[in-house]
């Protein structure tokens, strides 16, 4: 890097500094990490335990506006009510003097979901089967406390330092029981979330259901599977339409994906929420079916390709989980133990 390049690098890092707030409620700011259409997202050490948190602060120019106010209370309501493994955890939530709404809460390391697929597009099936069961397991948490997610997409997904599958903000989603805030924020007609990654149902501005998280699910599995998202257009009509209308048939994905995997994300992307599966508990469920060979803990395998993906590392050098032969270890042993019943049965017989 030239002269000047070191000098702009130094600047814009000085400017980031100096837009650091000195403090944030009881905090220390350390980091500005992201900012959204609603709020800001900051690094902050807490004194108090020495850890670092995250603070999501509401842009000032919302803290008037009644239904923004609203959907960020609601979202530190719905999180608070959440306790789940894989589903980001709030530690308060509070206006300031100077009228900021902001909601501290767990701090994951790690890298999103959106950043390693940039770096790998497809990744192994292993590692995409793992995934999708950590991420329905969230949601079947979520939806059997009545909370739709609405905003599903690699971005809102983490994979922590452990190898765990993280699921983050939940600004819009849909509570069937509004938490102690006042009435339903979104009403039918209204169109909000990522389009694509939306369902058909929600595209359309209709009334969003637990299925329509499916839809989303099946969208992620297939640009993992497949290595990009072919629903994605180059505007929003086109987006519409293609959420809408294509279909996707087995033969869509690569050689190397199972068929019973195929059947699977098929079974999620159908245009009728009626046709998904039941629920995401009964989705998780099936896949687990797929995943039964392998080791109940898949999180230092997940860990591993994470940090393979970050360092740029050939993906083929990770030391992938070895299928169990359960079918040679226990068929046997089972017709085994048939053959031994039975001879002890018949030498019992003619000692009778």
């Amino acid at each position: 890097m030239g002269c000047m390049e070191e000098v702009k690098a130094t600047q814009s890092k000085k400017k980031v500094k100096d837009q650091l707030p000195s403090k944030i409620g009881g905090y220390k700011p350390i980091q500005a990490l992201n900012s959204g259409a609603m709020g800001s997202l900051w690094l902050c050490r807490d004194p108090s335990l020495d850890r670092l948190v995250v603070a999501k602060r509401l842009h000032s120019n919302l803290n008037q506006q009644d239904l923004y106010i609203k959907r960020f209370l609601q979202e530190g309501s719905i999180l608070a009510h959440l306790n789940h493994p894989s589903i980001i955890q709030p530690y308060a939530l509070w206006k300031d003097s100077d009228g900021n709404y902001t909601m501290s809460m767990e701090y994951v390391q790690g890298s999103s979901l959106k950043d390693l697929l940039l770096r790998n597009k497809r990744p192994p099936i292993w590692v995409v089967e793992t995934i999708l069961y950590e991420l329905l397991n969230a949601l079947s948490h979520a939806h059997r406390n009545g909370v739709t997610h609405r905003d599903l997409k690699p971005a809102n997904m983490m994979i922590d330092k452990d190898g765990r599958v993280r699921l983050l903000d939940f600004g819009i989603a849909h509570t069937e029981t509004p938490l102690d805030i006042g009435k339903e924020l979104t009403q039918t007609g209204c169109i909000i979330g990522t389009a694509a990654y939306m369902s058909p149902e929600q595209i359309m501005g209709e009334k969003v259901n637990y299925s329509s998280d499916l839809f989303s699910v099946g969208i992620i599995a297939c640009e993992m599977l497949i290595g990009e998202n072919l629903f994605r257009g180059k505007d929003f009509e086109e987006t519409r339409e293609n959420i809408l209308k294509m279909k996707f048939k087995p033969e869509v994905f690569p050689d190397d994906v199972p068929k019973p995997l195929r059947k699977f994300v098929l079974k999620l992307l159908n245009k009728r929420a009626s046709k998904r599966p039941s629920s995401a508990c009964d989705a998780a469920n099936e896949l687990a079916e797929l995943l039964r060979e392998y080791p109940r803990d898949m999180t230092p395998y997940i860990a591993e390709w994470a940090d393979t993906v970050n360092e740029d590392q050939a993906i083929d050098s990770i030391i992938s989980p070895k299928p169990q032969k359960t079918t040679f270890k226990y068929g046997i042993g089972f017709l085994f133990g048939i053959l031994v019943a039975t001879i002890a049965f018949i030498v019992i017989q003619f000692a009778i």
